[in-house]
């Protein structure tokens, strides 16, 4: 076993198995089937209501609760603020996603107010929107990381500085991913995770659907582990599917394919050969 993070990954995972947890995820349209189809893969189970009145009843069935900010129309946004009240009173751990941070004043607004209404428990999203949030100024490219917030092994602990200050701020556990993860816990904890590769980004939703992972992954353990654990299943499947797709000369489509039957199939042992994860 190459450290205690790795173990605590697996257990956790294999924990989230067994549970099978049901995760209700108010995410976008664009990615909504995809997101569903993860969680199953992963094997959890998804709910993907949107509808105010019976956010109370479904949270309350459910392991965890992920809000995705990519759609901001006012029956969402109304459905959105009460599945995160009733998140909070019935103790069930929530995810938020800041999709498109920075790119608008609207979605400036609706983060902010989301973190302050729900105090997620993790905060998940690309290293632009992690940015944005820190009140950093930002080249937006809507809701896609800026080429200038790469993570790289020789900036990483400058990036790592930025992600511990959001989680200090926040209480929540942020994750910040790229070609890099950052994850920091609001205790001053971090780590880095290097798996993955860069034809998850030629896929849309990838970052909705790690998201709606984390959900998983957090209704079975603490935060921290939850949120490195779901970017660590996304990379090492995103380079299965690369090592496949290339050695079938295939494409895109082939590649989405394959990331859903990696995640469906990994192992243990996948977790020990593959994982690459640096703590701080």
């Amino acid at each position: 076993m190459k450290n205690e993070m790795l173990k605590s990954i697996i257990d956790l995972v294999n924990n989230m198995k067994q549970k099978k947890p049901i995760v209700e995820c108010l995410t976008n349209r664009v990615t909504i089937n995809d997101c569903a189809n993860m969680l199953l893969a992963m094997g959890a189970s998804p709910i993907m209501a949107e509808i105010e009145c019976e956010m109370t009843e479904i949270v309350s069935v459910s392991g965890a609760l992920v809000l995705n900010l990519g759609l901001l129309d006012e029956p969402y946004l109304a459905a959105m603020r009460a599945a995160a009240k009733a998140a909070k009173e019935q103790g069930k751990p929530i995810i938020l996603d800041p999709v498109g941070a920075g790119a608008s004043k609207l979605r400036d607004r609706v983060c902010a107010e989301m973190i302050e209404l729900a105090e997620p428990d993790i905060i998940r999203g690309n290293m632009s929107e992690i940015r944005a949030l820190c009140g950093g100024s930002i080249e937006s490219r809507g809701v896609d990381a800026s080429s200038d917030d790469e993570v790289t092994d020789e900036n990483r602990d400058e990036f790592g500085e930025l992600v511990k200050s959001l989680a200090e701020k926040t209480g929540s556990v942020v994750c910040a991913t790229g070609a890099i993860d950052v994850i920091a816990a609001p205790d001053g904890k971090v780590c880095y995770v290097k798996n993955g590769h860069e034809m998850l980004c030629g896929v849309t939703g990838t970052g909705c659907m790690c998201s709606a992972m984390t959900g998983a992954m957090a209704a079975a353990g603490d935060p921290f582990t939850a949120a490195a654990a779901a970017v660590v299943m996304l990379g090492i499947a995103g380079e299965q599917a690369h090592e496949y797709t290339a050695e079938n000369e295939s494409g895109i489509g082939t590649f989405k394919v394959k990331l859903f039957d990696c995640i469906y199939l990994m192992s243990d042992e996948d977790f020990i050969k593959r994982a690459k994860i640096i703590e701080d």
